[in-house]
C-alpha cells in the first residue's frame, strides 16, 4: 500500500483519538460521577494511550481505554492502534510531523470542567481545555458500564 494512502488512513482512523487527546490535561478523580471519569483519564489515561497507539502497542492502547471508555470505544482504539502497528518508524515520523503541534499539547495545558448533565445511565461533562495557546470547548459524552462512568462516541 502506498505511503501517502497508509498516512490517510491512520489519520481517519486515529482523528477521533487526537480530536480526543486535544481535549487531555490533569487533576483526576473517579469514575464513580461523570466529571470524575472524565478527569481521572485526563490525569492518568489520556497521554499514556496516545503515546502506546504511536508505540505501535495496540494491546497496551486497548488495555488503557478500557480503564475510561464505554466497549464501542475501545474497539475504535483497537482498530486505530493496529495501524500503527503496521506503520514502519519512517511512516510515524511522517504520521507524527503532520499532526505538529498537537503531541506537544500534554506539556502545557489547563482545563476547566463546566456543566455535567447526568440522566440515568447516561451523562454529558462540558470541558474547556487550553492547550498549545487555544481554548476548545468540548463536550464529552458518558456511559455507566458495569457500575462506572465511561467516555464514550470519541472513537465509535
Amino acid at each position: 500500500m502506498d505511503i501517502n494512502v497508509k498516512l490517510r488512513r491512520a489519520t481517519a482512523l486515529t482523528g477521533g483519538a487526537f480530536a480526543l487527546a486535544l481535549a487531555l490535561s490533569a487533576c483526576g478523580a473517579g469514575s464513580d460521577t461523570p466529571d470524575g471519569a472524565v478527569e481521572g483519564f485526563l490525569k492518568d489515561g489520556a497521554e499514556d494511550m496516545v503515546n502506546a497507539m504511536l508505540d505501535g502497542d495496540g494491546e497496551k492502547a486497548a488495555d488503557i481505554a478500557g480503564d475510561y471508555f464505554c466497549a464501542d470505544d475501545v474497539a475504535g482504539v483497537e482498530e486505530a492502534a493496529a495501524q500503527f502497528e503496521g506503520m514502519t518508524d519512517e511512516e510515524k515520523q511522517q504520521f507524527e510531523e503532520m499532526a505538529g503541534d498537537e503531541f506537544s499539547m500534554f506539556e502545557d495545558m489547563s482545563y476547566e470542567v463546566g456543566e455535567v448533565t447526568e440522566d440515568g445511565d447516561t451523562a454529558t461533562v462540558e470541558v474547556s481545555i487550553t492547550a498549545n495557546d487555544e481554548t476548545t470547548d468540548e463536550t464529552f459524552d458518558l456511559v455507566k458500564e458495569d457500575d462506572a462512568w465511561k467516555i464514550c462516541g470519541f472513537m465509535a
